[in-house]
């Protein structure tokens, strides 16, 4: 698919995905993309009550089935959004500045400001601590939730691996080594678990690095950083899956990398004309979900670089969230099905009264005598008739034969 300014899908595109948009304005809205109208969009909350601070700040997925968002704004609010209901189960308020991650730790939703304030909502009382300011993102890990990450802007701020149980800080990343005697400038915009274990950060001033936390060295294990001077890069936003990571530019698209080597790129993906401000992966690897200042949603396969889907948004989109069909009508699916269940009653027997009664009253056909006579007969016509056959063509074989020898 050319570029273009126009909404745009390619026939190929076949998967069925639905988009979670937030943007800066605090609208927030769904795309169908699989529908017979790919490019319609519809606002889940009311516009009326968005004001300059509405701004979404990060979207997270609250649940491993990935029925449940959870939305932060520039307002301190965070909102928990049913994707099955279509609606908000929860709104509350936390720290004293915008919200730059959210996540969920055995049940509790843990919220982190940018001022470095990171607040665990548990009952009756939450939990608050402080990661230190000029916090960039904060994350929590998969496949550990009592395991955090953050990331922001300076040395101070530089990658840190956190327990929650704790609350407190189990590694810190140590910068590269100095430059002329000069300490190299930290800005860690965003951070991701590639595993349990392996870490990996981007920066606005433009490196990509990956840390083992397991080891005792904990300067970065494997990084990329632009030598060229006239490819000035800035990574805005970061994904993983499997042994790529997915970075996205301020100038010049996004880039995938193999985290077994990342001296170089091995993915350019085209068609921006702006910051690319999210980039998500969905769970099979093949699409990369984006959005970009230049107010368009995006969707590029992650293999071939193609650009499979392109829609306008209005508003300049700040996060996005891209699902399978049926893992956002799971919950109805399966109430459906409950509803759908027959139940046959019927005596303690296994029989069925009407049953039983209709066939009582049917009346018992009999054969005449004479008829069952001549419907044998026939059959045993049927059945002689072959062999009849048979014999006179061997009879009449033999006859051949007698008249060509003379006899």
């Amino acid at each position: 698919m050319k570029f273009s300014s126009v909404n745009a899908k390619c026939p190929t595109y076949m998967a069925q995905h639905t988009l979670y948009v937030g943007t800066h304005t605090g609208s927030f809205k769904r795309i169908n993309v699989y529908d017979d109208d790919p490019y319609q969009q519809r606002n889940l909350q009311p516009i009326e009550v968005l004001n300059k601070t509405s701004k979404i700040t990060c979207m997270e997925f609250g649940d491993k089935n990935r029925t449940e968002i959870l939305i932060g704004r520039a307002n301190r609010c965070v909102k928990v959004f049913s994707c099955s209901k279509e609606d908000s189960i929860s709104n509350f308020e936390v720290g004293s500045d915008e919200v730059v991650g959210l996540g969920r730790s055995n049940g509790c939703i843990v919220a982190g400001c940018a001022n470095g304030e990171v607040q665990i909502v548990k009952y009756p009382e939450p939990v608050k601590f402080s990661v230190g300011e000029n916090l960039s993102r904060l994350r929590i890990c998969p496949e550990d939730e009592s395991r955090m990450i953050t990331g922001g802007k300076l040395l101070k701020q530089i990658v840190t691996l956190w327990d929650l149980e704790t609350q407190k800080a189990i590694f810190t990343a140590k910068n590269v080594r100095k430059v002329l005697e000069l300490e190299q400038p930290v800005w860690d915009n965003d951070v991701v678990f590639v595993d349990r274990n392996l870490i990996a950060a981007c920066s606005r001033h433009g490196y990509v690095r990956m840390y083992d936390t397991r080891g005792p060295a904990r300067r970065p294990v494997q990084g990329f950083t632009s030598s060229d001077p006239d490819d000035q890069l800035a990574f805005s936003c970061l994904a993983s899956h499997g042994d790529y990571l997915y970075a996205g530019t301020t100038t010049f698209g996004a880039r995938a990398f193999d985290i077994r080597k990342m001296k170089n790129h091995i993915h350019v993906y085209k068609g921006f004309t702006g910051t690319v401000t999210s980039i998500r992966v969905d769970p099979s690897g093949n699409h990369l979900f984006s959005a970009c200042l230049d107010r368009y949603v995006r969707v590029h396969h992650a293999h071939r670089t193609a650009l499979e889907y392109r829609c306008y948004v209005k508003s300049k989109p700040t996060q996005l969230l891209g699902v399978e069909f049926k893992e956002c009508e799971a919950t109805n699916d399966q109430n459906e099905a409950e509803d759908d269940v027959v139940e046959i009653v019927g005596d303690e027997d296994g029989s069925d009264a009407e049953y039983d009664e209709m066939f009582s009253n049917m009346k018992t056909v009999v054969e005449s005598t004479t008829l069952a006579k001549k419907r044998k007969a026939a059959e045993d016509d049927v059945d002689i008739q072959p062999e009849r056959e048979n014999n006179r063509k061997i009879k009449s074989i033999k006859t051949s034969k007698k008249k060509a020898s003379g006899v």
